[in-house]
């Protein structure tokens, strides 16, 4: 049972990333640094705990990841 609640745990949150990240609109890398840069300014200003700014870089860096992975 708790193996069965583990993986449809695990697929639930890769399922989420890839939907709900935003997708890859870049002609080349540069664009999703410029992203990415964005985004992390963006954390850094939001008036939000620690476990949430840590949780928004998180998902920035997610973000910069899938969007290079599609540039190839």
């Amino acid at each position: 049972m708790k193996k069965a609640v583990a993986l449809t745990l695990a697929a639930a949150f890769f399922v989420g990333v890839f939907l709900f990240l935003p997708r890859a609109s870049f002609a080349d890398a540069d664009g999703c640094y410029d992203y990415w840069e964005r985004c992390r300014a963006r954390a850094f200003a939001a008036d939000v705990g620690w476990v949430k700014t840590t949780l928004m870089l998180t998902m920035c860096d997610i973000a910069l990841g899938r969007c290079l992975f599609l540039q190839m």
